[in-house]
């Protein structure tokens, strides 16, 4: 009877060790793989494509770090968090996008008297993004630029990790960013989200 007890409990003493071993290396291997599509990600350029209503959006990969690897690999992302007094590790999500604007405006001079006496040239330019405002006094040249966009950002759950797992491989965070300036054009993009541990 004794040894029966200690048999049984040393074979769920065995089944508790392996099932916590496999447990571990399961955890691992997927720290491995978020660290390695991470770092992938970061090397990654940005992906052009056309919408269905005809603008140019940018796609890339969304990088997955946790608190520490963040703060040891992207410092100056954590002196920007704290440079909006927020602390960095209520963070679950960082986006950073750089747009270049670029357009050709072409208008009309016009002559005109300024306190009567003055001669000056001014001209004005307005569209659905820019307001445009000049004038030219002698040899200077005073000029007023106003800029509207809007940039629309979605993350989402997109290419399969291992495609020919089906639906057993997880699928990779991936970010589309548009911008509505026909002028703009997004030169850099890196999304960060912070996973708990």
């Amino acid at each position: 009877m004794k040894e029966k007890a200690l048999s049984a409990f040393i074979f769920l003493f065995v089944c508790f060790v392996g099932f916590e071993y496999a447990r571990m290396y399961y955890r691992e291997k997927q720290q491995r793989e978020r660290i390695t599509e991470s770092f992938k990600a970061s090397e990654q350029e940005l992906t052009y494509y056309k919408t269905q209503n005809g603008q140019l959006a940018a796609k890339n990969q969304t990088l997955q770090l946790q608190y520490n690897e963040m703060k040891q690999i992207f410092p100056k992302v954590l002196g920007e968090i704290r440079n909006l007094d927020i602390k960095p590790k209520h963070v679950t999500e960082y986006s950073e996008t750089v747009v270049k604007q670029e357009k050709e405006i072409v208008t009309q001079l016009r002559d005109s008297v300024i306190c009567d006496t003055i001669h000056a040239r001014v001209f004005n330019y307005k569209d659905d993004f820019y307001t445009v405002k000049g004038i030219a006094v002698g040899d200077s040249q005073k000029v007023q630029i106003q800029s509207l966009d809007s940039l629309i950002q979605v993350v989402y759950k997109g290419e399969r990790v291992h495609p020919w797992l089906w639906f057993f491989s997880r699928r990779k965070l991936e970010q589309v960013i548009t911008s509505k300036n026909p002028s703009s054009t997004i030169l850099y993009n890196r999304t960060i989200q912070i996973v708990k541990k």
